[in-house]
């Protein structure tokens, strides 16, 4: 009776394992895929090709079917569906507007995935720390000559139009601070730290891989002398759904789901996080100070008057 075997247990095991075998010790993955896959068997030679010699031992047979079904693995995939791409980002997708289209044009690789995280022995990243909010920014030049850069702000203007607005200067930051709350400023933010678009590139090379891991249980099934592969364990996207303890490559941790909010984290009393646009527009204690002596000067002088 044939051995039931994960099919990525059975990759890992072919690569790592058994390819390697009569193949010259500097030979990479991709030479032992090439050779068994276009020629099927071992090429003779009469010595060390590199000075480093070989490595012991023949692969087995089951492990040379199975190079050649990795080298009929598809080498490029793509998503053509927004959908499918916003379902990369999970909890992130309401702010993942602006990384769709870069990865609808991007093209993967499952073929050179599977083979490299086979080699690895472990799975396509897919989680990340939360992205850090950051305000956009841009440069100005100050009343000294000195290049700032300084937040992105918008505000609605007097016409009810959304414009961008200037910081304020001199006796105005006295009297509304950096920025004037009266029209209502706002600043974009850019998520990074890590950047979404990374978040997504990587989640979609793990679809891309356990894609890749299904068609090869297809595609050996029944062929294998002594093992028959199975479903992979791993989830098809794990920051929806979970990623259960898994029967391959279990780290001993229980199972456990992304879980990302949006809103930030705080204690309960604690005080609120202020924005960088909320602490600059704040008058400085001098600007205070100034504006108080220039108050009462002005009133003992209309006293005396």
């Amino acid at each position: 009776m044939k051995k039931l075997i994960d099919i990525e247990k059975l990759l890992q095991w072919a690569m790592r394992d058994e390819l390697p075998k009569g193949r010259p010790v500097s030979a990479s993955a991709w030479d032992l895929i090439a050779q068994f896959a276009q020629l099927g068997v071992r090429v003779q030679t009469s010595g060390p090709a590199d000075g480093l010699g070989f490595v012991p031992g023949a692969p087995h047979e089951d492990a040379v079917i199975v190079a050649a079904a990795i080298e009929c693995v598809d080498d490029v995939a793509t998503f053509d569906d927004d959908a499918n791409v916003f379902g990369l980002f999970g909890d992130l997708a309401a702010i993942a507007g602006d990384c769709i289209a870069p990865i609808r044009s991007a093209r993967f690789n499952p073929r050179a995935i599977v083979i490299s995280r086979a080699i690895a022995g472990a799975r396509p990243v897919w989680k990340f720390e939360h992205p850090t909010p950051y305000p956009m920014r841009r440069e100005i030049i100050d009343p000294r000559g000195a290049v700032r850069h300084v937040p992105i702000v918008y505000g609605v203007d007097a016409d009810g139009d959304v414009v961008e607005m200037k910081p304020n200067r001199g006796r105005a930051v006295a009297r509304d601070g950096l920025y004037s709350f009266a029209y209502s400023p706002r600043s974009p933010l850019q998520w990074n730290d890590p950047s979404l678009l990374a978040i997504g590139h990587a989640r979609a090379e793990y679809v891309a891989w356990h894609g890749a891991l299904i068609s090869l249980v297809a595609a050996l099934k029944g062929k294998l002398a002594e093992y028959e592969p199975t479903m992979p364990a791993a989830v098809a996207r794990p920051w929806i759904t979970g990623q259960p303890v898994s029967r391959v490559l279990s780290d001993g941790k229980p199972p456990m789901s992304i879980g990302l909010a949006l809103a930030p984290k705080r204690p309960a009393g604690a005080r609120p996080i202020e924005s960088e646009i909320v602490q600059k527009s704040r008058p400085r204690a001098g600007v205070l100070r100034l504006a108080r002596a220039r108050k009462a000067e002005k009133t003992a002088i209309s006293l005396e008057t």
